[in-house]
């Protein structure tokens, strides 16, 4: 019997495995794709913070620093926001899925690679798509919005339309000024949602759009007006993809029994703005660590996750509270107008308070990652 079963190799089931493992856990990890997406199904945007935990500089990651984000909220006015402070990157997630899984397997991770889990037999059964029954002591769901281990067992994990955010993003080849991050809010490309350029450097940018589902839209076409606005010069689609992400609350509690839930799979991704890399890595990692210190008997109930997740759901709830007092394009588009504005005028005379709130807020996971580690 393994100590620890984790299904999903994305960021948040990779960062738990090499976690649990470094603290001594007999770790294996299922992932069913024989390789990670090409592209990601991801912007890939991240911070400087979720950089340094993943060691982005160290392992050669390529990234690209963003120095402004020019912000449209439905109209041709934009607000433009320097990036001097803190270093905000698109990297590539192909590159860290890959070196985390390779890691992973250095720690002493038994990584099965192209193998899918078709049931779950609670409470450590997982059997897989060639009929081998893996057991373990403590099980990890890190399998993304469809929640794989939680919908077996609870009946809270399906989400209604309104709470899953429906993408679609192209890789794009063109001329790109490698320095802005764009974003477009609602109308015309986005209804609820927003659009976004990220550069990866002069030559591509991952440019897409996310709404919320329920909408009967051909975000295609949405896609196609959006790309022709932004690049307006020659350029060429080589990928596109769709894709879903959680835009609602974290589930809760965050483990039952044996089981503990990250990244998509407990509902991580920010409702608003449903970026999620930040989360998925600090939730998997500290999932890594709490697994391994309860079966080391360092810590006596794995709720201790969920205390230590707390501050986390709170956020992430108020921001889907705040999302679904928005209940018509007009509140949706002056709300944002408002707060961006606001935000707007706050930076001239107090540069970087956008930054430097956030990072706040990934300094403090930061901060709880390396208190586990430690004690």
């Amino acid at each position: 019997m393994y100590d620890v079963i984790i299904i999903g190799g994305n960021l948040s089931g990779a960062t738990a495995a090499i976690n649990a493992a470094e603290f001594g856990a007999n770790v294996v990890l299922i992932e069913k794709n024989e390789k990670p997406f090409f592209p990601p199904r991801c912007g890939e945007a991240t911070e400087e913070v979720t950089a340094e935990i993943l060691n982005l500089d160290k392992i050669g990651c390529p990234k690209n620093q963003i120095k402004q984000i020019t912000i449209n909220v439905s109209s041709k006015k934009e607000y433009n926001f320097k990036v001097k402070k803190h270093g905000i990157y698109i990297i590539d997630r192909n590159f860290v899925e890959k070196y985390l899984l390779k890691h992973a397997e250095q720690k002493g991770v038994e990584v099965i690679i192209g193998s899918r889990m078709t049931n779950f037999n609670p409470p450590n059964e997982i059997v897989l798509d060639n009929k081998k029954i893996l057991r373990g002591k403590i099980i990890i769901d890190a399998t993304g919005i469809s929640c794989q281990i939680g919908k077996r067992i609870r009946n809270d994990t399906e989400l209604k339309p309104s709470d899953i955010g429906v993408c679609i993003q192209s890789r794009v080849e063109g001329n790109f000024n490698p320095n802005i991050m764009k974003m477009w809010y609602d109308k015309p490309y986005a209804p609820f949602g927003y659009a976004w350029l990220f550069p990866k450097n002069e030559k591509l940018a991952n440019i897409g759009l996310g709404i919320p589902g329920g909408q009967k839209l051909d975000l295609s076409y949405l896609l196609d007006r959006y790309i022709e606005n932004e690049v307006k010069e020659k350029f060429k689609v080589l990928h596109t993809f769709h894709s879903c992400v959680p835009a609602s609350k974290p589930l809760e509690p965050l483990t039952k029994d044996n089981i503990i839930f990250v990244g998509d799979a407990a509902r991580f991704a920010n409702p608003i703005f449903e970026n999620g890399i930040n989360n998925a890595v600090f939730s998997g990692s500290v999932a890594g660590v709490i697994a391994a210190k309860f079966i080391k008997g360092d810590i006596s109930k794995l709720t201790i996750y969920e205390e230590l997740m707390k501050n986390k759901v709170k956020i992430l709830k108020k921001a889907y509270y705040k999302k679904n007092r928005l209940t018509t394009e007009e509140e949706y588009i002056k709300s944002y107008r408002r707060t961006y504005s606001l935000l707007s005028l706050l930076n001239k005379f107090f540069p970087n308070i956008l930054q430097n709130q956030f990072i706040k807020i990934v300094k403090k996971d930061k901060k709880i990652l390396e208190s586990i580690r430690k004690n």
